[in-house]
């Protein structure tokens, strides 16, 4: 799980951003889907409104692209070490309007497969949900990713973290993840930028007595910093990630999300 170095709000006016969230309905629901978009084309779909539903994240093409404010790029290489306000007011000219729950957070990404050991949806998400009731198999996220080592909680809930990329692993260049190692491995601790959602979901029913029975999971978008990811995954090495959490677009109350804050400060 992330340590979190410093916390904080923010809020973002900006009707430009390249970035937005949008929902489909379905059924009777009039929002049921949830989307982030990219350039008004879908890059992923983060779930849906249920509660009960366990979680997911799907990408889709329009997932094909990096957003960052250019005047940032050289203060993420060297490493973000506090929120400062002119950091945050830059970044929240770029994200949709909204109110978001600031956090450095510095971690340890570990690359995930899908349907490989360590997958989510394999492992976890199937031992308390099962198997899609109409495919018969785990959720397939059509992308790698990367996670952190889980969280147990008190209650039976465990928080799960998980780094999304905005564009495939194919798109990257091996001169520059090589250069971010070196300068991994030199003791820098480079700083990735996200837009993160918190979802907290727990099935209706269940088998047996699970240790763990709600699911809180946080989901970092990758908006910058994916040559950084993976290079610090390679090396086993931290880095830092700067999350913009948004506060009203997931499955859960700004309770919750207070809490998630506290916890991942404890670490």
């Amino acid at each position: 799980m992330s340590t979190l170095v410093a916390a904080g709000t923010t809020t973002s006016t900006s009707s430009e951003s390249r970035i937005a969230f949008t929902t489909e309905g379905g059924g009777n629901w009039p929002a049921w889907d949830r989307f982030i978009t990219l350039d008004g084309k879908r890059a992923y779909r983060i779930g849906n409104i249920c509660g009960t539903c366990g979680f997911f994240f799907e990408r889709l093409e329009g997932a094909n692209d990096k957003v960052s404010p250019t005047e940032l790029t050289q203060r993420f290489r060297d490493g973000v070490t506090q929120l400062d306000e002119d950091i945050l007011q830059t970044v929240a000219t770029a994200l949709p309007v909204g109110d978001y729950s600031t956090m450095l957070l510095k971690c340890v990404p570990k690359r995930i497969v899908p349907a490989e050991p360590g997958d989510y949806f394999r492992d976890e998400q199937v031992a308390l949900w099962g198997v899609d009731s109409f495919w018969g198999l785990p959720h397939y996220t059509k992308t790698e990713y990367y996670r952190t080592e889980p969280m147990r909680m008190t209650n039976a809930r465990g928080l799960f973290e998980f780094i999304v990329p905005m564009f495939p692993k194919s798109f990257l260049h091996a001169d520059t993840v090589s250069s971010f190692k070196s300068a991994i491995l030199g003791g820098a601790t480079p700083t990735a930028l996200a837009i993160s959602v918190l979802d907290v979901k727990q099935p209706a029913d269940w088998d047996g007595d699970p240790e763990i029975n709600a699911h809180w999971c946080l989901s970092h978008y990758l908006l910058d910093g994916h040559h950084k990811t993976l290079a610090a995954s390679e090396l086993g090495l931290p880095i830092s990630i700067l999350s913009f959490l948004a506060v009203d677009k997931g499955v859960s109350t700004r309770a919750e999300i207070a809490e998630a804050v506290q916890l991942l400060g404890r670490q």
